[in-house]
């Protein structure tokens, strides 16, 4: 098979400037250090995973403070208010019972 014929590029590029090679330089390095993983550092994950957990077990304790002291709150408005229904019942004992009472009407409409 035959190849199309290939026009040569013409020999004229002039060379690289001085700013081309400095930008082509920081290009390379960057490059480099992007292939080039950065060095683990233990200490500094271990304190990131202790802090975390401290954090998660902070929010967790107020939580749980929040809601024991939820359900206290609860309990103590609940001895309340048996309390007022005991008193209500006790009220409504005392009180004198009438010999006799009057019906409501039910033909209000006339």
């Amino acid at each position: 098979m035959t190849e199309p014929a290939q026009t040569e590029a013409p020999a004229t590029h002039e060379p690289a400037t001085s700013l081309q090679r400095i930008l082509m330089d920081r290009a390379r390095e960057q490059a480099e250090r992007a292939r080039a993983k950065p060095p683990r550092r233990p200490l500094q994950t271990a304190l990131a995973v202790v802090l975390a957990l401290a954090a998660v077990f902070v929010v967790g304790f107020a939580f749980n403070a929040f809601l024991s002291s939820m359900q206290r709150a609860m309990h103590v408005m609940d001895e309340q208010e048996k309390a007022q229904e005991a008193a209500r019942e006790a009220e409504r004992r005392k009180a004198p019972i009438p010999a006799y009472a009057v019906p409501a009407d039910e033909k209000k409409d006339e």
